[in-house]
């Protein structure tokens, strides 16, 4: 069973540079927010191992307020005033309780123009969609992988999937107003065949966006070939031809483009030390604390408290890994 924990302003743990909550600057107008961590699937595919299944030992969620009061820092750093705040996590963030009053929060932010978020939909009931609709959500990002049952029961690694009832909330999300993007993920002997999704989506007026598999080091393992990124969007063009849809997206369809980024405080190759403030994902994994960022360390395993002494091994985005000396 996970240890879950719960960060509060008064824990003094800043919310920049974990890739696992906190706030995300990829030096665009876009930012990612991230106030929880799990998931009630178990997606084959996971890229995060995330679920039943999962290997990771510990949980995170962050207390509201304090988060937007971070995001309020960040956004006014940014100078610009079509932020899309962009709700995603380590898992479904749906599972954040208090998910209304973050979306209210963003929303009274002048600095942001959209509101997104990334969901599997199992959580979202008809109230929980009425009260996105009234905090303000402007996007749902809905990953639906496959109109077939029997094939989207076993991406999802839930035998108690409903497929039926994911693509009857898809339709009630486009129908109440809020913009709807479908968002599959396109497994290589699982789900190549997805006219009917694409035909789907043209049928209610959403839009769709298609991903690609893609392996990663702490994500779950699957016997699946990786697509080249040639391959991938042949197939895109090819489905393009066929259904008269865009289908090969760019950052501008999105109204993405780039914006003053938060600085890298570190360099690679830098010695750093900091109090470990929380345990990591994973075994022997610490969290720290040094000049208001965090810093995932590598190495043995310590107490909260501790004093550690790391290598920075890496720093784009201002996610920062290290390795303990």
């Amino acid at each position: 069973m996970k240890n879950h924990y719960v960060i509060k302003e008064d824990d003094n743990i800043p919310l920049i540079g974990a890739h696992l909550f906190g706030i995300i600057d990829r030096g665009t107008n876009i930012l990612q927010i991230r106030s929880i961590t799990g998931c009630p699937l178990n997606c084959i595919y996971c890229s995060v191992d995330e679920g039943k299944d999962s290997k990771k030992n510990n949980s995170y969620e962050i207390e509201t307020n304090y988060l937007l009061k971070e995001i309020s820092k960040v956004a006014e750093f940014k100078g610009i005033n079509d932020i899309e705040a962009h709700i995603d996590g380590a898992g479904e963030p749906l599972l954040n309780k208090d998910i209304i009053n973050l979306v209210k929060g963003l929303r009274k932010n002048p600095r942001i123009k959209i509101i997104s978020m990334q969901t599997n939909g199992v959580l979202l009931a008809d109230s929980l969609l009425k009260g996105l609709k009234n905090a303000g959500i402007d996007r749902i990002n809905l990953s639906i992988n496959s109109m077939n049952p029997r094939i989207a029961k076993i991406m999802s690694g839930n035998p108690f999937y409903d497929a039926e009832k994911i693509i009857q909330l898809a339709e009630k999300i486009s129908k109440s107003g809020i913009k709807l993007l479908i968002a599959p993920i396109i497994v290589p002997g699982f789900n190549e065949d997805i006219d009917d999704l694409i035909s789907f989506s043209k049928a209610i007026n959403a839009s769709i966006g298609i991903q690609k598999y893609e392996h990663y080091k702490h994500g779950r393992r699957l016997k699946a070939k990786e697509w080249t990124w040639f391959k991938f969007n042949e197939y895109l063009k090819k489905l393009e031809k066929k259904h008269e849809t865009k289908l090969v997206l760019k950052k501008e369809d999105f109204g993405i483009h780039k914006a003053k980024s938060l600085p890298i405080i570190f360099k690679k190759g830098q010695i750093v030390s900091g109090k470990k403030v929380l345990p990591g994902w994973l075994k022997n994994e610490s969290i720290i604390s040094s000049n208001s960022r965090l810093i995932t360390v590598f190495g043995k395993e310590k107490k909260i408290g501790d004093l550690i002494k790391a290598k920075i091994v890496k720093t784009k985005h201002n996610l920062y890994l290290a390795k303990m000396i």
